[in-house]
């Protein structure tokens, strides 16, 4: 009887790794989307027609010289949706079982702007084509697609950027708060959701590294600042910078806990390293209801 027994075994424990092995890569790197370039398509040409795969035909239009473009986005013959635009990088399309997705890469131009992407979804062959949405833009031009799809769960999500915090009581130049921070779009064949809250570990892992660079930068050798604000170039609250580099990782680090929703563990570690790093506390309260406000008007 021990051989049948052992036989059976066997045959459980292979049939379990089968059952297990999609749930397992589900967990990784989705499938490889097929990625078509189309920073090229309008080289001597005012429109270009580009076959998308699965249906989906897009039509760009130049327009006003040689930046601008308008993007048409015809399935099976008839338009769903009609983008104006900076200029169209690329689209890819990745086949998740039945569902087909399709995102389409936007550059939309400006000194420090901003790279964003459009969804489109089939939810089975024969359905119509679905215009999801667009990503929120964030700075500089948009990422690589290759490692920007991601399964969690057994969900399919894009990760992009949060872009809220540029310009946080800083210049451009000298904020340290752009593309703050990761944020994932989870896809359905209804729609575009922003929607963080399975990612803890990414941000705390970040908050981490920015704690070490604040223990790193809190033995300033010129003594205390004043206040983690001083005045700016204008008046009010509003117009006030950050007196060093320092209460700006204070706020980054505030953020990232924030996103990981340890929402206590964040206002408690600013208070205490404000009030630990400057002379006073002054600003701190104020600062505070910024970051909130700012965050209740936006998902995360």
């Amino acid at each position: 009887m021990k051989k049948p027994i052992l036989a059976a075994g066997i045959l459980l424990s292979v049939l379990l790794a089968q059952a297990l092995a999609p749930a397992q890569a589900q967990e990784g790197a989705p499938p490889l989307a097929a990625i078509v370039n189309l920073e090229r398509v309008l080289e001597g040409k005012s429109t270009a027609t580009v076959d998308a795969g699965s249906g989906l035909t897009l039509v760009i239009a130049a327009v006003d010289g040689n930046f601008r473009q308008d993007l048409t986005i015809l399935a099976d013959g008839r338009q769903v949706q009609k983008l104006a635009g900076g200029r169209f990088i690329a689209c890819a399309r990745l086949e998740a079982g039945p569902i087909t997705y399709w995102a389409i890469a936007e550059f939309t131009g400006g000194a420090h702007c901003c790279g964003q992407f459009a969804f489109l979804a089939r939810a089975a062959v024969g359905q119509p084509v679905r215009y999801l949405g667009q990503t929120m833009g964030y700075n500089g031009g948009p990422r690589d697609f290759p490692g920007s799809f991601l399964y969690r769960q057994g969900q399919l999500f894009f990760e992009s950027f949060d872009n809220w915090f540029d310009y946080f009581h800083a210049s451009h130049a000298d904020c340290l708060l752009v593309n703050v921070p990761q944020s994932y779009y989870r896809l359905t064949p209804a729609a575009l959701t922003i929607d963080n809250t399975l990612f803890k570990e990414v941000y705390l892992k970040e908050a981490a590294a920015v704690d070490q660079k604040i223990r790193q930068q809190a033995t300033p050798q010129d003594g205390k600042a004043e206040a983690i604000l001083r005045p700016g170039f204008s008046p009010g609250f509003e117009g006030m910078v950050f007196s060093n580099n320092l209460g700006q990782l204070l706020v980054k680090r505030t953020i990232l806990y924030l996103y990981a929703r340890e929402d206590q563990k964040a206002w408690d570690t600013f208070r205490r390293d404000v009030s630990r790093f400057y002379a006073t506390s002054t600003w701190a309260p104020q600062l505070q209801q910024e970051i909130l406000q700012t965050l209740r008007a936006h998902p995360y």
